[in-house]
């Protein structure tokens, strides 16, 4: 058991204050949006929740070119970092179990800076599996994963909630999950049936913050853009922030002067390159951040089939060919492979 003394965990508790965070997010918080939103100048980066069997006793290899850290089981991916978030990025994980909680996070606690248990997710999937939105249900479970993992890993432990309807339900589950031990509480001022479009309840944070004080309570919801940031804190008394949408559409929301969305596009292709990204997954997020659909380039980025044609688009191909390229491997590239096959038996 490594329950921390009360000086290591009030450090833990200040890594979570007077910060502007990544949100965790489905598919798009994978390593390149987080390496890159530290770059623009976020204080810490939530991963994307991957549930506690996927990563649970998986294989841990380092590639020595590109530095990628990656977990995989069974010849499939589960997760990716690198040395240079470790510091800063915080493992979001799904689970419905105290055991594979705790398996799952000694997989992977030495190379991240904490670890966080989704309670809000709302999705069929995760709902479905006890897990998520489907733990405010069961606070019961929902404190027992949060007492094993702080009683036994060697990170900082946190907690993302929605809110419910009834105000005094809402506290108390907050009370419960803060008398647990953990480091901060995340709270998205929505309820698990309110959907983005619907105006996020700064108001209810409020409460929750006098309640739960001195542990760091962090807002999501509706953070759009740089002024945002102290709006938030001034009207809800919260501690940090975090954004998702607001990242998504522009990753150097982190920076009081932002960058247009195509240098952010540009520096996105990029990092994805250097860390070897899906190319899938690098042209989903891509597609994404333009929500000007009538941009010159993003038709050609809509049309393109692997990193070069992406590249073409963006007038980064000398980037492609002198170093892009040289990163990413060909199961990650594929239709580079085609490609290149088809050229050979052309000139064959």
């Amino acid at each position: 058991m490594t329950v921390p003394d009360s000086e290591k965990h009030q450090a833990w508790q200040d890594r979570y204050r007077n910060g502007y965070f990544l949100a965790p997010m489905v598919r798009v918080g994978t390593l390149p949006m987080r390496l890159l939103s530290l770059h623009y100048g976020a204080d810490l980066v939530w991963t994307c929740e991957i549930i506690d069997k996927s990563i649970a006793n998986c294989l841990r290899t380092v590639n020595d070119q590109t530095g990628v850290i990656s977990y995989s089981k069974d010849g499939r991916e589960i997760f990716t970092t690198h040395k240079d978030e470790k510091s800063r990025v915080v493992f979001q994980m799904g689970s419905a179990s105290p055991d594979t909680a705790l398996e799952a996070a000694r997989t992977i606690e030495n190379d991240v800076a904490g670890i966080d248990l989704n309670c809000g997710c709302p999705m069929k999937f995760s709902v479905q599996g006890g897990m998520g939105a489907a733990l405010m249900e069961d606070p019961d479970r929902l404190c027992a994963i949060l007492e094993a993992l702080v009683q036994n890993v060697s990170v900082p432990v946190t907690c993302k909630i929605r809110v419910f309807d009834d105000e005094e339900k809402t506290i108390e589950l907050a009370r419960r999950i803060a008398a647990t031990g953990i480091s901060a509480l995340t709270v998205h001022c929505r309820t698990r049936y309110m959907r983005p479009r619907e105006k996020a309840m700064w108001h209810r944070l409020n409460r929750i913050v006098d309640e739960l004080s001195p542990l760091p309570v962090i807002l999501n919801g509706d953070i759009c853009h740089f002024d945002d940031v102290q709006k938030a804190r001034e009207s809800t008394g919260a501690t940090s922030v975090m954004t998702a949408r607001g990242a998504i559409a522009n990753p150097s929301i982190f920076r009081k002067e932002s960058v247009s969305v195509l240098e952010a596009t540009v520096e996105f292709v990029k990092t994805a390159m250097r860390a070897s990204n899906s190319y899938a997954n690098t042209k989903y997020t891509v597609l994404l951040m333009y929500t000007d659909t009538k941009a010159p380039e993003y038709k050609v980025l809509q049309a393109s089939k692997c990193y070069e044609a992406m590249c073409g688009a963006l007038g980064i191909t000398e980037f492609y060919h002198a170093e892009g390229k040289l990163c990413v491997t060909d199961r990650n590239d594929p239709m580079r492979v085609k490609q290149n096959g088809a050229l050979g038996k052309r000139s064959a």
